[in-house]
């Protein structure tokens, strides 16, 4: 079983071609959901089949019976920025492993010509 990952370094891993970087994450920024590996995949799955390219509003959810963890994701707002197709999405993930509530993050990404979506 691999190791729980804190979740906005995932995040930040899920939607830049690049490798995670510091700068995306802010000082000290803290969660207080893990997410597992296979988290990760439902939540690029999500974002990718059925979040990007979608009209603004759409939500879907994701839900991980193994790790407690859950989520929904919603495409917020669509934008031209340097010419460039971006979106912005809030992510609100919940756990039931521990009475905590649940957490949100907004985070923009914009697509690139290799056809991935960098953080900006």
């Amino acid at each position: 079983m691999s190791t729980p990952i804190r979740v906005i370094v995932l995040v930040a891993t899920l939607l830049s071609c690049l490798p995670a970087q510091a700068q995306f994450l802010g000082p000290g920024m803290r969660t207080n959901i893990e997410l597992t590996s296979r988290d990760l995949a439902l939540i690029r799955r999500t974002v990718n089949d059925d979040v990007h390219g979608k009209p603004v509003g759409t939500t879907a959810k994701w839900n991980n019976p193994e790790s407690g963890n859950s989520g929904q994701i919603t495409l917020a707002r669509k934008f031209v920025r340097n010419g460039q197709q971006c979106e912005t999405l809030d992510y609100r993930l919940t756990t039931n492993r521990r009475p905590v509530g649940p957490e949100h993050y907004t985070l923009s990404s914009c697509l690139q010509p290799d056809g991935q979506w960098r953080l900006i």
